[in-house]
């Protein structure tokens, strides 16, 4: 049996931040939801707020990619993760306000690195990485198994978890496992 990076699922909506390389000294930073690039100040978002705008700023994803992309002499480099938090999804983990965990971490060269090489590079920069619940995770043998371990307490407030995340060694192959509890008291 092959083991899995384990991480928590975090109930958020997807941001995405990449920086592409045009020339030398010439960059385009793009912020995208799953639907939307928000390369306009004025375009619409989903919420009253454009979370994904507000973490970008937060956590200066540009100057961040621009150096990850100078320092692995990268054409593009791409960070995903879940902003989350008041207003974003029913389970907003207890804050008043908003804010970021990564989960990919994406090079021109190499596609998505682990979880645990990616929460290392992030964490120089102060960037928030999703939980590692379990960097050799064993798949059990069922479905109801492997649920029922994605059903427990999140390491970011103790409250209810949403699932699990499961990523192979080399960062190529994911899966998710969302908890039933969870989806019935939030999304029920």
């Amino acid at each position: 049996k092959s083991d899995w990076i384990a991480t928590e699922k975090i109930d958020g909506t997807s941001t995405t931040a990449t920086l592409r390389k045009v020339n030398k000294r010439k960059h385009k930073f793009y912020v995208c939801s799953r639907n939307v690039v928000f390369n306009r100040p004025d375009k619409k978002c989903y919420y009253d707020f454009n979370v994904y705008t507000e973490m970008a700023e937060k956590y200066h994803f540009e100057d961040v990619l621009r150096t990850i992309a100078d320092r692995y002499n990268l054409e593009w480099v791409t960070l995903q993760g879940e902003s989350y938090g008041a207003g974003v999804q029913k389970r907003d983990y207890s804050l008043k306000d908003h804010d970021f965990m990564g989960f990919n971490l994406i090079f021109s060269d190499r596609g998505r690195l682990n979880s645990k090489e990616s929460a290392e590079i992030m964490q120089e920069f102060g960037i928030p990485w999703v939980p590692i619940i379990d960097e050799h995770f064993i798949l059990p043998d069922t479905v109801e198994e492997l649920l029922e371990i994605a059903t427990d307490k999140s390491a970011v407030d103790g409250g209810m978890r949403e699932g699990l995340v499961f990523r192979s060694p080399d960062g190529a192959k994911s899966f998710k496992a969302v908890s039933n509890e969870f989806l019935l008291r939030y999304h029920g």
